[in-house]
């Protein structure tokens, strides 16, 4: 048993230090966005004033994809969130609409490190392991019945969690 959770710990821990490395490399890229957004041709190009229908910007027509069908969109965010998890369009959409909401139009706000912070304290509360769930835990471990396998299909709940959130966050 001692074996077992010195291993589960060494993966959380390697997972976590995997996980923060990737998302740091992927939010790279979105820190030539933000620069882009202080030049005067993207403030031209945004500007608030000028008229347009949400339903003919880029960022809706992306998320609509291929049908309006429920079923259908649904493959589509599924398949989406392995390839393509945040493009440009998206950044700047988000961006626009968080700057639009909370700050004023012409303010200078960093975004990009808005974001990195908010993603340094999410990964702080989600990566910790809380007292319920190591009970939950040793529990399992002392309940598992010979035959069942209930170990091992306690283990992809969390993939289908997963799975279905990401699937979700696409949509």
């Amino acid at each position: 048993l001692h074996v077992f959770i010195f291993v589960l710990a060494v993966f959380h821990v390697t997972y976590s230090v995997i996980t923060m490395a990737l998302s740091r490399l992927k939010m790279r890229t979105w820190k030539k966005w933000e620069t882009e957004t202080t030049s005067l041709e993207y403030q031209f190009a945004n500007d608030p004033a000028r008229f347009r229908f949400t339903h003919q910007t880029s960022f809706v027509k992306r998320h609509l994809g291929l049908s309006s069908t429920p079923g259908i969109r649904w493959v589509v965010a599924f398949f989406r969130q392995f390839f393509r998890s945040v493009t440009k369009v998206d950044y700047l959409t988000l961006r626009a609409g968080f700057i639009n909401a909370h700050l004023s139009q012409n303010s200078k706000f960093d975004f990009h490190k808005y974001i990195k912070r908010s993603m340094e304290d999410d990964f702080k509360v989600v990566v910790g392991i809380s007292l319920p769930l190591w009970g939950v835990a040793i529990l399992t471990l002392f309940h598992d019945i010979n035959g069942v396998g209930t170990l091992i299909w306690i283990s992809f709940i969390p993939l289908v969690i997963l799975l279905c959130v990401g699937t979700k966050l696409e949509m």
